[in-house]
């Protein structure tokens, strides 16, 4: 066996990793109803004329991006569904 110092007792890769992934977190969006009815128009907008569009949404701390077409407005659940993917309304940070 071969001696290995610190790698034995703390795995420094999987810290600093660790570290790096909690300093990318953000904050779930707070909106006003103002903004609330803006992102509102522009899905309703870019669901009737199915034009491609670009959605960053907030997904486990991080900002995902996805582009594509919205397929379904679901009123119920407050949520769309592009390209397979169910988003919450509220989880929706910007749309281009």
């Amino acid at each position: 066996m071969s001696w290995a110092p610190f790698n034995s007792v703390i795995n420094n890769h999987d810290v600093i990793n660790d570290i790096k992934n909690k300093e990318s977190y953000i904050n779930k969006p707070d909106y006003t109803e103002e903004q609330l009815e803006e992102l509102e128009f522009k899905i309703k907008n870019a669901y009737t004329s199915q034009d491609i569009i670009s959605i960053n949404y907030y997904h486990n701390h991080k900002s995902i991006c996805i582009n594509g077409t919205i397929n379904k407005i679901d009123p119920v659940f407050k949520r769309i569904n592009i390209n397979n993917t169910y988003i919450n309304f509220f989880d929706i940070i910007n749309i281009k």
